[in-house]
Parts: structure tokens; C-alpha cells; sequence
């Protein structure tokens, strides 16, 4: 039910406007009914606009929803600078990484070496960031639908594209971490992503400022064990530092921050 409802909204999303008759027939093995209640969960979670035979993308939503990453990406601005510019030492000659989404990536997508590198990222911002100012990097996106909350695809279609990729290094972020629920997030599609995204790197490096400590989420896309380095501030108490240590975390502390 989670992918159908993920690839429903996918659709309509890539269309903008689209009839339900349209709709049905993009889904023949499900009945007119079932994609209804789709529709229906859609409008009610504010991603879609309703009319009698069509379903459209609710810009406002998606206007709104940029705004608030706007603000997002104004808080704590100088500690996320400061994780991205330590984070960057660990590319150690990959040339295949995949960036997550996030205002922490795009500190670190600022950082980020103007060399030959192939660059996944399941963040369209990121993607055009690099696109316009690291010319010698090739970009992928995973594809899938956006997030506009957390300017973020995912779905079937990032999935499968993860599967046939090879890479070297993950750069990741997180939503919260605690000892009981590791690294999570907040949207359960994304965390499918991040998962796969894990699941293929050789090497995964997770970008996390102190503020995200004790900030639970529904949703966990990955335990310490998962983790090979972490990069954090310098500020990191000590018992989350000795917890990560002890599950074999390498530490990393970004350059103190004013």
C-alpha cells in the first residue's frame, strides 16, 4: 500500500494536473476504488487538489513547504558550515559519493571540490548547486516523487536506480539520534532511500550537529553499526561520544564555530 500510494502521488506530481481516468489506467492492477482512497489520503496530507475527474499538485503547499527549508537552512547556519567544510577531508580520492538531502548537504555540496566526482543526490537543490557551480562533477538524481518539506525525492524509482549504482562514499543526515533509536528521520519514504543508499556504500559518513541529539523521529533509517565515521561538532557530550565510540563510530569534530 506504501509504494502504490508513493507511486500515485509520483504520477501526479510529474504531471501536475492529471485526470483520474488517466490515473486508472496508469495503475491497471488496482481498482478505480483503491486509487480513490489514495487520492483522498493525498488531499487530506495537503499534496494534492481535488475536482470532480482530476487531481492536480498543491502549489501552495510546495510554496509554503520551501519556505520553511528556507528557515531551516538559517538555523544553526555556522555549525552546518562547519561540518561540511570538515566533512569534505573525507572524500580521500573517491569519485563516486552520494549526497543526501538537507540543509547540512548543502553546506557540504558548498564545499565540495570542483574535481571530476559522480554525484548521486536525491536533493534537486543540491543537484542544480553543483550542476551551476562544480562543473567538472556529474550529477544524478535518484528520481522518485518530492518531498517539497524536505526538498527530497524518494519512492519506487529511487530505489531501483540505487540498486544498479556503485558507491563509494555516503554522506548522510539526520533528523535525531538517540541510543534507543540511532539515526532517524521523519518521513518514511526518505528513510527507504537512506537505507538503500547504505546498503551500497562502501563507505558512509553521517554529517550530524549536536543540536539533533535527543530529537526523536518515527522513523530509524540506521543503527551505529551502519556508521563508519561521524561528523560532528565539537561541542558532542561525552556519553554520546564514548555510546557511538564504543559501537566502533569514528569521530570526527568539525572547527569550532563562533
Amino acid at each position: 500500500m506504501i509504494e502504490r500510494r508513493a507511486a500515485v502521488l509520483e504520477v501526479i506530481q510529474s504531471y501536475g494536473d492529471i485526470t483520474t481516468e488517466q490515473l486508472f489506467s496508469r495503475f491497471p492492477d488496482y481498482t478505480p476504488k483503491t486509487i480513490r482512497r489514495d487520492l483522498v489520503y493525498w488531499e487530506q496530507a495537503g499534496a494534492i487538489l481535488r475536482s470532480h475527474g482530476s487531481a492536480r499538485v498543491n502549489r501552495q503547499y510546495m510554496f509554503q513547504a520551501e519556505a520553511q527549508y528556507s528557515e531551516r537552512e538559517m538555523e544553526n547556519a555556522a555549525a552546518k558550515n562547519a561540518l561540511g567544510a570538515a566533512a569534505v577531508d573525507l572524500l580521500n580520492g573517491h569519485n563516486s559519493l552520494f549526497i543526501d538531502s538537507g540543509t547540512t548537504m548543502m553546506a557540504f555540496a558548498r564545499h565540495l571540490p570542483d574535481v571530476a566526482l559522480t554525484v548521486l543526490t536525491a536533493a534537486p537543490n543540491i543537484a542544480l548547486y553543483i550542476a551551476a557551480h562544480k562543473p567538472l562533477c556529474s550529477v544524478l538524481l535518484t528520481g522518485g516523487g518530492l518531498n517539497p518539506k524536505t526538498l527530497s525525492c524518494s519512492g519506487y524509482g529511487s530505489a531501483e536506480l540505487i540498486k544498479i549504482l556503485n558507491i563509494d562514499v555516503a554522506f548522510m543526515a539526520t533528523s535525531g539520534f538517540s541510543q534507543n533509536g540511532g539515526f532517524m528521520a521523519g518521513e518514511f519514504f526518505e528513510c527507504e532511500v537512506k537505507r538503500s543508499v547504505i546498503a551500497k556504500a562502501e563507505k558512509v559518513v553521517l554529517l550530524m550537529d549536536c543540536s539533533k541529539i535527543g530529537n526523536n523521529m518515527p522513523f530509524t533509517f540506521a543503527k551505529p553499526a551502519d556508521i563508519d565515521v561521524l561528523v560532528c561538532n565539537p561541542q558532542i557530550d561525552g556519553d554520546t561520544e564514548a555510546y557511538l565510540s564504543s559501537k566502533g563510530v569514528e569521530i570526527w569534530k568539525s572547527a569550532q564555530f563562533e
